[in-house]
């Protein structure tokens, strides 16, 4: 196709083009194809990243869910009922407590020895008429203790606060009994064998005589499925085990607590660990896709390392645990089937009737029956102990997650580099461009001049049509 139109006579000066448009046009031209290089494998990466992201985090939900059921003690799910905690205050520890039906009746509950002094019209009023003073004090069959006060400084505070000095056991305070008296009240533990012995021989503060005893030490007796038991305190937590009792009051009625196995929770453990699975399941397809429904593929659906995690996760989840039981072997036998969807669904009546029947085979399949195993060696723990230490080798420092981190942190340096060094090329293109186009426009504007020159000597030559 001709140029039909003068660019230089129609635009008057040098060359008349935008320059600047031109060159930039140049420029990206010629970055074009290196550009899109950059920019698609940026795309790539950040899609990578962001999947292994995922991936990550799915691995960290998955350990957390397994991790509940991996020891012989997360199985511990009790329940307990109390018929009367108005009287017998009791609470337990789910993951130790005992089953069984416990039948109680307090008869007493335990007490502490309390004195009281005599009345003194202040607290801190000397009451020995400026002499000194002293008195012995002993808790049960504990050794005499000898309190020495000062003259002047005979006081029922300051008996209390050196009887509480000793801390053996006696806690001694004052209080104000009516308006202007004062009387040191002095407690000893509970239990029979703890009573106070005071001895003052001037009887100064009363708390030597018997008269001074308003309250009797005595322990709490009660019996346990018709065995007598004496305790010196009212908190028992030895009677039953892993349950707690606070004695409240005397009863006059059995008192029943029974502890038993909790299969409602235990359900819920597994149900929400095979929902765990079934998110992670999710995730893993949607970044390992070749092509999902709406034609969109997963970031890592290259990555074969990545792939084969999934595929071991659920060869351990579905397949014989590494400690059998004798009824229940694997999940599938408890009610816990794959779909066609590819999730798992729980069959609650299966599981229900799985776990009133075969709950030490659960506990067993799950955790090899034991506790805090150690994650080093190569002994069985149960699908959720072996699940737990190969996701925590997938997930360490040396692990196949960390390996594509660290690829893909490098990749995105490389790219960075590639960026900054194309940038750099094109701003020398840049520049070459814009001096040649510079030169050009020089020489166009030399050659607008000779025109303008020539046109002028033309003009002014005889016989032309201008000077006719």
């Amino acid at each position: 196709m001709a140029v039909t139109t003068d660019y230089v006579n129609a635009l008057g000066a040098g060359s008349g083009l935008d320059t600047k448009a031109i060159v930039s046009a140049m420029v990206n031209a010629e970055g074009a194809a290196k550009q899109a290089s950059i920019d698609r494998n940026t795309a790539d990466v950040e899609a990578k990243i962001s999947g292994m992201a995922q991936v990550q985090s799915s691995l960290n939900t998955l350990k957390d869910a397994f991790s509940a059921l991996d020891d012989k003690n997360d199985f511990n799910f009790s329940a307990m009922n109390n018929s009367d905690p108005d009287s017998v205050y009791a609470s337990f520890d789910g993951s130790i407590a005992q089953e069984g039906t416990y039948t109680l009746r307090v008869s007493n509950l335990a007490q502490s020895e309390i004195r009281e002094s005599v009345v003194s019209t202040e607290p801190s009023v000397d009451m020995n008429n400026g002499q000194a003073f002293s008195f012995d004090i002993s808790v049960g069959a504990g050794a005499a203790h000898t309190i020495d006060m000062a003259a002047g400084g005979a006081s029922l505070q300051a008996a209390a606060d050196k009887i509480n000095d000793l801390d053996i056991g006696a806690k001694a305070w004052v209080v104000e009994v009516a308006s202007g008296q004062y009387k040191m009240l002095l407690q000893g533990p509970s239990g029979a064998a703890n009573g106070v012995t005071v001895s003052d021989t001037n009887q100064l503060f009363g708390l030597n005589k018997t008269s001074a005893i308003v309250q009797t030490a005595q322990d709490a007796q009660l019996t346990m499925n018709g065995v007598s038991i004496t305790r010196d305190t009212n908190n028992v937590d030895d009677l039953i085990p892993g349950v707690s009792l606070d004695l409240v009051s005397a009863t006059n009625t059995d008192v029943v607590i029974a502890v038993s196995q909790d299969v409602a929770s235990a359900q819920s453990a597994i149900t929400n660990l095979v929902a765990a699975y079934n998110e992670f399941e999710k995730i893993f397809d949607e970044t390992t896709a070749i092509e999902n429904s709406e034609g969109e593929t997963g970031a890592l659906r290259s990555d074969s390392g990545i792939r084969a995690i999934r595929e071991k996760v659920k060869e351990l989840f579905m397949g014989e645990s590494s400690t059998p039981g004798s009824d229940i072997t694997r999940i599938s036998d408890m009610g816990i089937s794959l779909q066609r969807s590819g999730n798992f669904e729980v069959d609650t009546t299966k599981l229900a009737d799985a776990l009133k029947n075969n709950f030490s085979d659960i506990t067993k399949i799950f955790s090899a029956n034991t506790n805090n195993e150690s994650p080093y060696g190569t002994k069985p723990r149960g699908i959720a102990g072996d699940l737990v230490v190969q996701i925590d080798d997938y997930l360490s420092n040396r692990g196949i997650i960390q390996s594509r981190v660290d690829t893909y942190d490098n990749k995105v340096q490389e790219l960075a580099d590639d960026q900054k060094s194309l940038d750099a090329k094109l701003e020398s293109v840049e520049m070459r461009y814009t001096k040649q186009f510079i030169a050009m426009n020089k020489i166009m504007d030399e050659m607008k001049s000779m025109q303008k020159y020539l046109e002028g000597q033309l003009d002014n030559l005889p016989y032309t049509a201008n000077n006719d």
